[in-house]
């Protein structure tokens, strides 16, 4: 009977444990999101302050546009006016001409993967784990090679291998 009452003390002071630190974490957690939205409120002010001085600007802006349209006025020089033409016009180049490859004039992908040795025996591993379906090895072969063409064949074995194997672990 001691003992039973030994083990749910202890049992009973390990959830006190375990209730303990999950309070000290979200202590910890609730001081650090109060640090966060003082930061925010810091970062909100600055933009207030930073917004007052953009208006302060556009303000100081406007005064100087209607000081000198008040000068230009005084002068006689009517600003609708458009000035004298420049006696050469600058005429930009044309923008330059893109030929799109004639998709239907492309060959179509070879049947058999280039390079790979059917004899390997990374590639009896591969048409293994694909069950024998050569068809689905030259496939996936073939779009490694297409999408790391500076590698070896070796390599891309390797790499369609282990993508399989990858994916079924998934």
């Amino acid at each position: 009977m001691e003992i039973l009452l030994t083990i749910a003390l202890f049992i009973a002071f390990l959830l006190l444990l375990r209730q303990e630190k999950a309070l000290g974490k979200y202590a910890q957690s609730t001081t650090l999101f109060t640090q966060a939205v003082d930061q925010y409120q810091e970062a909100v002010e600055g933009y207030q302050e930073a917004i007052a001085k953009y208006q302060q600007a556009i303000e100081l802006y406007e005064q100087d546009l209607a000081e000198c349209e008040l000068l230009l006025k005084e002068h006689g020089i009517d600003k609708s006016k458009p000035k004298a033409e420049p006696t050469q016009q600058l005429i930009p180049p044309p923008p330059p001409q893109f030929t799109l490859p004639d998709l239907k004039a492309t060959k179509t992908q070879p049947s058999k993967p280039k390079g790979v040795s059917k004899n390997s025996p990374m590639y009896k591993e591969f048409l293994n784990l694909l069950n024998g379906n050569e068809e689905t090895a030259n496939r996936l072969i073939t779009r490694q090679q297409q999408l790391n063409p500076h590698r070896l064949d070796s390599w891309i074995l390797e790499k369609v291998i282990g993508d399989l194997k990858r994916d079924r672990r998934a």
